[in-house]
């Protein structure tokens, strides 16, 4: 006689192995109601993470409803102005959570759930967490709209499945092949070659090579130049997947590495963990990415590399120690298995290894490293290096009337926040809240902040590169948008901006009473609807607040008359 517990484990397994199989297609109705076609796929390279959904075009605008996929019960419902904007999370009794990002509004029993929120909270930014009994739905359920909120670049729907105990990120494409068609396998578009350094050597350099294709009359494509090599030599690919019925490109779901028939590399983007999206930094070439926008994915692994998409045992590096012809092939698949295959050749030929010296401090991935000279202090903890580091620090003149530049090593990302105290050379500013660590790209001066003690300042930083201290004392600009139409309209708008540390915080209240304003960030827009459940008619004082990142405050007040058909009048400004 099975245990109860052993048999749900049983069960669990069972419920993942056919998920993974495409099984649970059948089971599930789709999120929206017009024909599936996706603008991305999971696992697509973005800047800083992977993509842990997929996103369902929306026809170009907002408004189309959203139903729920399967039946369960809303778990938890976010509002804020970045990331998803308006969210929805769905728990199923299968064990996986559904996610629908960037709506436009809830249905309205949510609507009002999340209206009585922020007004409890007194923030239009939420996170509610709720119990399976509040709000059951079921499947097929018109559960919200799409729309473009928070950090979307575009009309659509962010649609994630996840494993509700280890919210790991699973890959829906298999529920929903067969609504959406794709006889279309990817495409090649370079190889890169990455000879390790003091290891390896390729076209007799020692540095990483972009490799050009080409193709035949038959399209079979082909190295552009022949390739030499020796020593220990990585590889890495640009490559896009494509879809039927749509001009989009999308990422490669798998990717295998063959060197004389044997396996030496294998990944599948199927799930991942949040904690682990960062590793995009060393899944690609960084440099490749940040100086001409292209992906490269590397066909091996960093030493810090603990992503877990990874299959093959080794760590792919390939050893070029005969002069002999290596035969390598690239097989890359999707989620249908269309799949392409690439052949090309290396001539193993030897030749001396470059010797690098040490240029600066020497900091093991693996180790915690912690660095203090010249007015620089920083703390890098083991993992969060993917290779080797020769920190090399300079400090250059004055670059602020407070700091000079201060250069800690090159643009190098690190997994998760490190800690970095700047002195203050010129500790000379009365109000020490006005300081802040900003950091330089090209022309781009970004505000990073810190906390102020004792002449320096001290903030987390999660990449390497430039910086100086400086302060900011202008506060942020409110300005009123189209207040003819307020009163027509039953809405109150106005666009903020900061010209440096950026909006911190905001409040708009109507007689010392919180009044609910949205914030548009992308778009630097803040309004207010007329709520006649909560607002009061007659006239009344608006009072708005905004802060940024400094603590530097602008305030907005004006006079409103809220008459019996519920508009706004404006009687008076007073600034």
């Amino acid at each position: 006689m099975f245990s109860i517990p052993l048999v749900k484990r049983a069960m669990t397994t069972i419920t993942l192995a056919l998920y993974f199989l495409g099984m649970y297609a059948q089971d599930i109705v789709p999120p929206l109601d017009i024909p599936l076609y996706l603008s991305g796929n999971f696992g697509e390279l973005r800047n800083n993470h992977f993509h842990s959904g997929i996103d369902f075009k929306t026809q170009g605008a907002t408004g189309q409803p959203v139903r729920a996929v399967d039946e369960g019960f809303i778990a938890r419902i976010s509002v804020s102005p970045y990331g998803y904007g308006n969210a929805l999370y769905i728990a199923h009794p299968n064990g996986k959570t559904s996610v629908y990002g960037h709506l436009e509004r809830f249905a309205p029993p949510i609507e009002a759930l999340v209206r009585d929120g922020q007004y409890r909270r007194e923030s239009f930014s939420v996170n509610l967490y709720l119990l399976p009994q509040q709000l059951p739905v079921k499947k097929g359920e018109r559960i919200a709209w799409s729309g473009n909120s928070g950090g979307s670049g575009g009309p659509h729907l962010h649609f994630e499945f996840r494993d509700t105990r280890t919210q790991i990120v699973l890959d829906p494409l298999p529920s929903f092949k067969d609504r959406i068609k794709d006889t279309r396998p990817p495409e090649i578009r370079a190889l890169m070659v990455f000879p390790q350094p003091n290891q390896g050597i390729a076209n007799g350099s020692a540095q990483n090579q972009v490799l050009k294709l080409i193709r035949d009359k038959a399209g079979r494509q082909s190295l552009a130049n022949p390739l030499t090599a020796w020593g220990q030599i990585g590889f890495g690919i640009k490559a896009y997947d494509r879809m039927d019925e749509t001009s989009n490109i999308y990422g490669v779901n798998e990717i295998i590495l063959n060197v004389d028939g044997q396996e030496i590399y294998h990944s599948i983007m199927n799930r991942f963990s949040f904690d682990d999206t960062r590793y995009i930094n060393t899944y690609i070439d960084r440099t490749e990415w940040t100086e001409h926008n292209a992906f490269f994915m590397k066909s091996f692994t960093d030493p810090g590399n603990f992503l877990g998409i990874n299959r093959a045992p080794g760590n792919g590096i390939i050893s070029i120690d005969r002069e002999k012809i290596y035969h390598l092939e690239y097989v890359l698949k999707d989620v249908y298995n269309n799949t392409t295959t690439f052949r090309f050749d290396i001539q193993g030929k030897q030749a001396g290894l470059p010797q690098g010296e040490q240029q600066g401090v020497w900091f093991p991935f693996h180790r915690d490293n912690a660095f203090a000279e010249n007015g620089i202090e920083l703390q890098i903890p083991r993992k969060n290096l993917y290779t080797d580091l020769d920190l090399q620090t300079q400090v250059v003149a004055w670059h602020t009337p407070f700091a000079p530049l201060y250069i800690v090593g090159d643009r190098i990302p690190l997994h998760t926040y490190c800690p970095l105290t700047l002195a203050i050379a010129n500790d000379c500013y009365p109000d020490k809240s006005k300081y802040g660590v900003v950091s330089y790209l090209q022309d781009k001066k970004t505000w990073l902040g810190g906390q102020y003690k004792d002449g320096k300042i001290r903030v987390q930083i999660r990449e390497l590169g430039k910086f100086s201290v400086d302060i900011d004392t202008i506060p942020p600009t409110i300005t009123p948008l189209s207040e003819a139409t307020w009163a027509t309209n039953r809405r109150m708008a106005f666009r903020i901006s900061d010209e440096l540390s950026g909006i911190q915080s905001y409040r708009g209240t109507l007689d010392g009473q919180f009044v609910l304003f949205e914030y548009d960030a992308k778009n630097h827009l803040l309004y207010c609807v007329y709520d006649p459940e909560r607002m009061k008619q007659g006239q009344q004082t608006l009072h708005l607040r905004v802060t940024d990142g400094a603590g530097n405050r602008s305030e907005f007040r004006k006079t409103i008359q809220m008459g019996l058909k519920s508009t706004f009048t404006v009687k008076n400004k007073n600034k």
